[in-house]
């Protein structure tokens, strides 16, 4: 019995899939277990001769002795840590170590009995654990960053923006035309430095991994088209001609709708500024394969040498052409190329000096077979203007007084509208459930709460739910924009507002309001 009992203990600590080992009151290894030998590359009779600090990192030694004396002297019932066990090729283990002791029949300390468990994979989890946590962080740190500058840098150029619209727009009186053409040169450059923030501001989200893309199943031809439109007066102004063609039966890409169009928009503004007066740009979208679709933008420009295309995709670098009469940003083209990247795609660029420049833009196909079309919606015509029988009342909840001053000057070129003020949110809150408003127009960043939870109490409330709440705000970023619809905005305009925009949304939300 004794024989069997032994053998049953043997097989035990053979088999059992942590170390064991046995050693005397001063350290000395007696006997160890053949799966603690694995742990450390070594054999069992060869650990049977060493003692627990040879085999401890010598940096973990010192607690080991400390723990070890107050484990004799009784004041431990059980010496149990993390530490690192050297191996027999010289590498470091880590493992959880727990020491008991065994006392013989007067009482003595006798025997050691540890167990050790083998770590690394557990420490290994951890660590990416605690990385992934700290990306994390990172990446909504840099969010919030972009979020704050975006909001810092938009709002003075509202006020630039503007006033420098409203100027060119006021016809009593008008401005002189050398004034006129002051006027303009303030919008183009303001207009130009809005470019280049928020460029500039997608680029470092990028870079952080904080932006977001939807690939979704998108018609090329309205993208092309709407990009087009936004460069028809440019290429009016060189005597261009913008050619377009799309292969039947292309199909549809996979690609976030948003960024695709941002992505078009920079290839034909590129192929536009740089191109020769009276030349052309070909626009070709084809099928390269059952998987693929490949947009090419080529014009008949000044083209690049081989040098100053290798450095194209650079952020900031306009390839010398920095002292032109080109204004540009040096980003479009890197931000680009990011956002190819994001959606699965690539865009390369091909040019000859002097003959023009191609890039290519290749984005996967949807493979989903197509649905039929849903009924397009007629848009709701803007009102015209004073109408003499309505009197609009609007309420913006604003809390910087130039953009109020903004505000006013921008409604008043609608004789119909009576502006009114809160510079708090809770404020503003209550005067929209004293006196209804046909519309509210709110600002994201208030002093005494965040503009997404002051919308919810909008919507939440059963005398405002149904008041439009068209977001004006300097805090533009794509999460920022996706969270105001979500919590039931009727619309978002980042500021700087484009006037004529603005008052045709806020003519079809005030429409609309009425035939509500």
């Amino acid at each position: 019995a004794l024989r069997e009992s032994q053998e049953r203990l043997r097989n035990i600590l053979d088999h059992v899939p942590i170390g064991v080992l046995y050693s005397d009151a001063q350290g000395h290894i007696h006997e160890v277990n053949p799966r603690l030998a694995t742990m450390l590359g070594s054999s069992v009779e060869a650990l049977s001769q060493r003692t627990l600090e040879d085999l401890t990192h010598p940096e973990d030694r010192g607690e080991d002795a400390l723990l070890l004396s107050r484990l004799l002297a009784g004041r431990l019932p059980l010496a149990r840590r993390r530490k690192r066990l050297v191996a027999a090729d010289g590498s470091t283990l880590w493992v959880r170590m727990s020491m008991s002791l065994l006392r013989d029949a007067a009482g003595r300390p006798h025997r050691l009995v540890g167990v050790v468990e083998d770590i690394s994979d557990m420490l290994r989890l951890e660590q990416a654990e605690d990385e992934r946590e700290s990306a994390q962080a990172a990446s909504q740190a840099k969010s919030e960053f972009v979020s704050h500058m975006s909001h810092e840098l938009r709002t003075p150029l509202n006020a630039m923006l503007g006033f420098a619209q409203l100027l060119g727009m006021d016809a009593a009186p008008a401005l002189a035309p050398h004034q006129q053409r002051w006027a303009e040169q303030i919008q183009q450059a303001g207009w130009h430095l809005l470019d280049l923030i928020d460029e500039t501001l997608d680029l470092s989200l990028i870079e952080s991994g904080a932006l977001r893309v939807e690939p979704v199943a998108v018609e090329i031809a309205p993208l092309l088209d709407a990009a087009r439109s936004m460069l028809a007066e440019a290429a009016a102004a060189q005597g261009l001609r913008i050619e377009q063609h799309i292969d039947p039966g292309i199909g549809r890409v996979l690609a976030d709708a948003t960024r695709l169009k941002q992505i078009l928009t920079n290839l034909l503004s590129n192929a536009v500024k740089y191109n020769r007066a009276g030349g052309r740009v070909d626009v070709e979208a084809r099928a390269l394969d059952a998987a693929w679709i490949e947009i090419v933008v080529l014009d008949t420009g000044i083209g690049m040498r081989a040098d100053q295309l290798t450095s194209l995709f650079q952020p900031f670098n306009r390839l010398g052409r920095e002292g032109g009469t080109v204004a540009g940003t040096g980003i479009g083209l890197a931000l680009s190329r990011r956002l190819a990247e994001l959606m699965g795609g690539s865009l390369t660029a091909r040019s000859t000096e002097g003959e023009g420049t191609a890039l290519s833009l290749v984005l996967p196909r949807d493979m989903t077979p197509a649905r039929a079309a849903m009924p397009a919606v007629a848009a709701v015509p803007g009102a015209a203007g004073a109408s003499g029988a309505i009197e609009w009342r609007v309420h913006y909840i604003e809390d910087n007084p130039t953009n109020v001053e903004v505000m006013r000057a921008v409604l008043a070129q609608r004789g119909d509208i009576r502006l009114e003020v809160s510079m708090l949110g809770l404020d503003g809150l209550s005067a929209v459930r004293l006196q209804r408003p046909q519309l509210i127009l709110l600002d994201m960043q208030l002093p005494d709460i965040d503009g997404i939870e002051l919308l919810r109490h909008l919507k939440l409330g059963a005398d405002t739910a149904s008041i439009p709440v068209l977001v004006v705000s300097a805090d533009a970023t794509s999460e920022r924009i996706e969270q105001t619809l979500a919590a039931g905005a009727a619309g978002y305009l980042g500021k700087p507002i484009d006037i004529p925009a603005f008052l045709v949304t806020v003519d079809r939300l005030l429409r609309g309001s009425l035939e509500k």
